[in-house]
């Protein structure tokens, strides 16, 4: 059996169709040849949860289910993300959630399935404002990125200070400064047996001095259309 496979979080996918992609994955495309049956489990060494398990049945028994089935099983996890998301999005006039996530479960185990989305992408805002991004994925980094994109996105840039909360805070005066985040994302889970992990950063304040447009993308997630506006006024 040949499995051909580009899409992200899942947990339990017993047949996969060759050549089917992910509709925001334009080009990556990785094949694998199962000469023999049995249970194969699959990582992403990059994203934390996103596993799978293929099933590699004998061709004389009937598949489960067909690549439909799991299509509508994601399509079925990503309404109910964004049901979710939409509850939760009752926050203050500045503020916006750099994207939302959930950790959910089948037989084949915890898979997370996450939003790469800016919840209020475009933002009118005063001068001296303070507006607030929040990582709502337990899982996913984003980061938050005026100007130049970084070579190394996890580190925040040079004029990024920390507030007493722990949140990541910086100053933009002008539509031409670079202001960069760093990996914005939660701690991951204590386990039992293992040291505790330190605190995560999962917020960061940019505070307007200037009226003006400012442009910001996530700079993981910009290719797939996670892009946000700061209008600011007198």
């Amino acid at each position: 059996m040949t499995c051909a496979s580009s899409y992200g979080h899942g947990a339990q996918r017993p047949r996969l169709s060759a050549g089917h992609r992910h509709p925001f994955q334009a080009a990556a495309l990785a094949k694998v040849t199962f000469p023999t049956t049995g249970n194969y489990k699959l990582v992403c060494l990059v994203h934390a949860n996103m596993t799978g398990v293929v099933h590699v049945l004998s061709l004389s028994t009937p598949l489960p289910y067909d690549q439909s089935f799991y299509d509508h099983q994601a399509q079925n996890e990503g309404n109910d993300l964004l049901s979710d998301a939409e509850h939760a999005a009752h926050h203050g006039a500045d503020a916006v959630f750099a994207g939302a996530g959930e950790v959910v479960a089948n037989a084949g185990g915890s898979h997370t399935v996450s939003l790469m989305r800016f919840d209020e992408p475009t933002k009118t805002i005063h001068v001296g404002d303070t507006v607030e991004w929040t990582n709502q994925d337990p899982v996913t980094p984003h980061t938050i990125t005026f100007g130049t994109e970084p070579a190394n996105p996890m580190p925040p840039s040079g004029n990024v200070t920390v507030d007493a909360d722990g949140a990541r805070h910086a100053v933009i005066n002008s539509a031409a400064d670079n202001v960069h985040s760093g990996f914005i994302v939660a701690a991951p889970q204590d386990r039992i047996g293992l040291a505790q992990a330190p605190l995560g950063v999962t917020r960061f304040r940019v505070t307007f001095t200037h009226a003006g447009f400012y442009d910001y993308i996530c700079a993981l997630h910009d290719d797939l259309g996670m892009k946000g506006k700061i209008n600011v006024r007198p």
